[in-house]
């Protein structure tokens, strides 16, 4: 039932407080490495031993890492509910992410599970078809802390009229 519930909606379809998780993933010391090596070129994610000595106490995860497995995981997590959908409608572009914060460092060997929910509906209309939908997506660790936060606002197509 809940398939159905999310392939074929519009805008005026999705309430606020809508709920989702989905999934969980472990970061690896070397996809940790390789991540800072090309985007977060700090010691604290590209360089083990010299991690150590920092405030971290070792390699961690950065919050642009966290953020790329987060749309990873969502964008599947979509794809999955859109298979067969032929009803004209399209998704919409992020358009503003806010308060990107890391509460918790995130090693090697954890697993975090990813949450979005929607928060908000502000009553505006971009070009007579496109409302706007913010949702606050989260990051828990395996033992419950809060490692990450954002909020997103992207586009949703309204019902043709």
């Amino acid at each position: 039932m809940a398939e159905s519930f999310l392939r074929s909606r519009w805008f005026e379809d999705i309430p606020v407080g809508e709920f989702h998780v989905f999934g969980s993933y472990t970061f690896s010391e070397q996809e940790i490495i390789d991540f800072g090596e090309l985007y977060t070129p700090l010691v604290y994610h590209t360089d083990p031993d010299a991690a150590l000595d920092t405030r971290y106490r070792g390699l961690i995860a950065s919050k642009w890492h966290i953020c790329a497995v987060w749309m990873r995981l969502m964008v599947g997590y979509m794809e999955r509910y859109a298979l067969g959908v032929e009803d004209g409608r399209r998704n919409g572009a992020g358009m503003r992410v806010e308060d990107l914060e890391q509460f918790v460092p995130v090693k090697s060997g954890h697993t975090l599970t990813f949450s979005h929910e929607i928060v908000e509906k502000p009553d505006r209309v971009i070009r007579d078809k496109w409302g706007i939908i913010r949702s606050r997506n989260e990051a828990f660790n395996h033992r419950g802390e809060l490692a990450l936060r954002f909020y997103i606002d992207i586009l949703a197509e309204r019902t043709p009229k």
